[in-house]
């Protein structure tokens, strides 16, 4: 089906064109749902281009249980608390869901350049990570189309003025409305300049003048109709081949969990006055992390029996319940698994001020879902860049980062497993899984040593904390968190968005 039409073609043939392809608008998108196929729509484009009502026109003519409206505003203030892409990752496609954007992550750019919020050599990093984002999705699935909707000047400017002599129109036309008005040919220019910067072969842009409003609501129809199609020849192809089979790649590189030296076990009662002193610290620090509007993430990732669990709970015995918050992460739930295995981690990213504390995390990607073959070796492999690109947002954001991968030996795992095993109170700890998990211990260090050499960054440090010793553990996780914190009060990273 061609991408355009006649633009002087009868408005009678324009009439049942719309219909035709309403009916396999309809039938393409049953058969995209059936299929789990998940899209991503994306409609930015000028004030007073029919967004909205082209955006509804489509939605008509799709199953109301298939599709989702994300409508983005530039003027939340709440939403500025949070990284520039969490409100999206919070919007995305579960698979065989279609998820619109009424405006999209290019939309608040461009919005903060024109206010002169953001410096035009502040774009391309912007565009960036635009592009990333889009890339996780398109990875797992997710067919994304993208449309910028047009209106020559002179129309712009007459639909405004319609609008305005209407008393129950008038309120949708606003000073800033004028205001990008009067800059249509510079908006334009930096409007270009973004399309060509996004618009990679599985993203591209589609620019549709609206004009002649029926005309771009054809070009709208075919464009998702015809991507859609796509989609789904690519789907039922995917079917039809064999998965590959899984082999154990392993990991040749530096070791760093050899390297780890246990020392003897602390003095208790040293441990105790030294715990109360880091406990009034940490308190007074997390005061002046809220003040200072700091986000801080916490990753505590380890052994089955490490102390990860007491070490969180150390810590937060000296804080206000009210600034921090534990996810501990377990298997994911059929809801999650309809996502970008990044999506549960994103919904749980702190506001300014928050402290999130991860008992397990996004690293369960490369760890135990690589060890147990629970996703594909080309799955893996790419989610250390995935997870990098998701960390340095979050650093570029002025979030504080800190992992801690807490390391025993197996002569202490064994022992501590024996002792949760006997013990009544503690019996609920240990699962069939554990003792599984310990099976393939080599593997699992592999793993390790390759996710710490990929993913440890001056922005997001890996500290391996010898835990064979509980008590020196949980101070030395207090005493980084201590030292990270106040790295982060004397810097100043305040991004534009």
């Amino acid at each position: 089906m061609s991408d355009a039409t006649d633009p002087k073609q009868p408005k009678e043939n324009q009439k049942n064109q719309l219909k035709e392809l309403a009916i396999r608008l309809g039938v393409v998108q049953r058969e995209a749902r059936a299929l789990k196929i998940p899209a991503l729509v994306v409609i930015e484009g000028l004030d007073a281009s029919e967004k909205g009502l082209l955006l509804n026109q489509v939605l008509l003519e799709i199953d109301a249980r298939s599709y989702n409206v994300y409508s983005t505003h530039a003027s939340h203030k709440e939403l500025r608390v949070y990284p520039f892409l969490w409100r999206f990752w919070n919007n995305t496609p579960a698979r065989g869901q279609i998820q619109f954007y009424d405006r999209g992550p290019y939309y608040l750019v461009l919005d903060a350049w024109a206010e002169d919020r953001l410096r035009e050599d502040q774009l391309d990093d912007y565009w960036q990570r635009i592009r990333e984002f889009e890339k996780q999705l398109h990875d797992d699935g997710v067919e994304i189309i993208k449309f910028f909707l047009t209106v020559p000047k002179k129309e712009q400017e007459m639909r405004f003025e319609m609008l305005e002599e209407n008393p129950k129109t008038s309120w949708r036309v606003t000073s800033k409305d004028w205001r990008r008005h009067r800059q249509y040919k510079p908006y334009m220019k930096r409007v270009a300049a973004m399309i060509e910067a996004t618009s990679p072969s599985y993203a591209k842009w589609k620019t549709i003048d609206t004009h002649d409003v029926k005309e771009a609501t054809i070009e709208l129809y075919q464009n998702i109709i015809k991507r859609l199609e796509k989609a789904i020849a690519r789907k039922k192809a995917d079917q039809d081949t064999p998965p590959a089979k899984r082999i154990w790649i392993p990991y040749k590189g530096k070791d760093f969990l050899s390297e780890v030296k246990f020392k003897s076990p602390m003095d208790r009662a040293e441990y105790k006055q030294t715990l109360k002193s880091r406990q009034e610290k940490i308190n007074e620090l997390v005061h002046e992390i809220h003040s200072s509007g700091i986000p801080v993430v916490m990753v505590y990732c380890g052994w089955d029996a490490a102390g990860k669990g007491g070490c969180i709970k150390r810590l937060v015995q000296g804080i206000d319940p009210r600034a921090y918050h534990v996810s501990p992460v377990g298997a994911p739930s059929k809801e999650e698994l309809s996502h970008h295995y990044l999506w549960r981690f994103w919904k749980e990213i702190p506001r300014r001020g928050r402290i999130e504390i991860f008992d397990r995390s996004w690293y369960g990607r490369v760890l135990v879902e690589r060890v147990e073959g629970l996703c594909s070796n080309e799955e893996w492999q790419r989610s250390y860049q995935e997870i990098n690109e998701m960390e340095e947002q979050l650093a570029d954001f002025g979030t504080a980062i800190i992992k801690f991968w807490l390391h025993i030996d197996r002569d202490t795992q064994l022992e501590r497993f024996n002792a949760r095993q006997n013990n009544p109170l503690k019996k609920w700890k240990i699962t069939d899984e554990d003792w599984r998990n310990r099976e393939r211990w080599d593997h699992y260090a592999e793993a390790v040593n390759e996710m710490i050499k990929k993913t440890d960054k001056p922005h997001a440090p890996w500290t391996i904390v010898p835990s064979v010793c509980k008590m020196r553990a949980r101070i030395q996780t207090i005493d980084t968190t201590i030292e990270r914190m106040e790295q982060m009060l004397k810097s100043d990273n305040k991004p534009a968005l």
